[in-house]
């Protein structure tokens, strides 16, 4: 189970007994916070690595500035994003999958149901990133594979599982940078998709998700053809 406070303009989810992460926000609330690396920083998106008492986690700060109308009308059909995906990894490590990095608090200023502004603790993963390996073997390959299904198994997708988003600890897989979109035939296909597109691994899945993606890109490409735009 989560936690949900309200802290000043916040709507504030922990996990359960989430005290230190509580301290961790009013740190960064306060401007007390020791930055040891930036990750990413731009107009709508930081992300750190901080060092807390507690130890490193990546704090991460969206304020989205485009597409309001979209995020308006999608925050009142289909509810917050962040929120599903904060959700689903408590839910997903409960089931005990470990493979997935951790998200221990999110904050989110909201008006009504639209939120203009997040911030997020999540887990830092001590690792090597799979971008930098020059050559993924059998072994690690399968592992990818492995991870994927698992999470599809459960009731979540990658969304978007390139070389960036995967950590190799002690050998093993971890996949950050999830999704919060529900877990549809087609995003399932996407990502097994992705993954032969990404790493060489077959996809042997061909369902009715598979299907719909490979002639909802057709149909794109279609599109883009017509407009004289390259076809990707």
């Amino acid at each position: 189970m989560s936690d949900k406070y309200k802290i000043g303009d916040y709507n504030v989810f922990t996990k359960s007994n989430g005290e230190k992460y509580l301290q961790i926000f009013n740190d960064f609330l306060t401007y007390n916070i020791n930055v040891l690396k930036v990750f990413r920083s731009i107009d709508d998106t930081k992300v750190l690595l901080i060092d807390t008492q507690y130890g490193k986690f990546i704090l991460k700060v969206f304020s989205p500035k485009e597409k309001k109308i979209e995020r308006f009308l999608k925050s009142i059909f289909k509810g917050d994003y962040y929120e599903a995906l904060f959700h689903q990894t408590e839910r997903m490590r409960k089931n005990g999958v470990d493979t997935i990095n951790d998200f221990y608090l999110l904050a989110a200023k909201k008006t009504f149901r639209f939120a203009h502004s997040y911030i997020m603790l999540i887990e830092y993963i001590k690792g090597v990133e799979l971008a930098d390996y020059e050559v993924i073997d059998d072994d690690l390959k399968n592992k990818i594979k492995a991870s994927i299904s698992e999470l599809h198994q459960n009731g979540m997708v990658s969304g978007d599982p390139h070389k960036g988003n995967f950590i190799i600890q002690n050998g093993e897989v971890r996949i950050i940078d999830l999704s919060g979109k529900s877990p549809s035939l087609l995003r399932k296909a996407k990502d097994r998709i992705d993954l032969e597109r990404h790493y060489g691994i077959a996809n042997n899945i061909k369902d009715i998700g598979y299907y719909q993606f490979i002639y909802k890109k057709k149909f794109r490409n279609f599109v883009r053809k017509v407009k004289g735009k390259e076809i990707r």
